[in-house]
């Protein structure tokens, strides 16, 4: 059984978040996994462990999400996969699930 999840990074949640001319200021911010997907990896990795087959965290970002998809390959995943967004103007839900459709 292959098992593909999708991760979003996510501000670290003792993170302060400070807003700079109306948007959020995530310059010096901490991430993280998404709690949630990181419960769905985890639960990936258990299906995985009992059935065999393989887990792929996949995610849509630049270079910096490389570190959660690392912490998501310590936690036992067996591949992970950054879709490079740097040639979107701007990630929003819809240009994100367009990439991950397209993939």
């Amino acid at each position: 059984m292959n098992i593909f999840v999708i991760m979003k990074r996510t501000f670290d949640t003792e993170e302060k978040i400070t807003l700079s001319s109306g948007r959020i200021d995530d310059s010096g911010a901490e991430y993280i996994i998404n709690p949630y997907d990181e419960y769905a990896i985890e639960e990936a990795i258990v299906l995985r462990d009992e059935h065999g087959g393989e887990v792929t965290v996949v995610t849509v970002g630049e270079e910096d999400a490389e570190k959660e998809l690392r912490t998501a390959l310590a936690m036992g995943a067996d591949k992970a996969v950054l879709l490079d967004c740097e040639e979107v103007e701007e990630l929003d839900q819809f240009s994100t699930a367009s990439i991950l459709a397209a993939t």
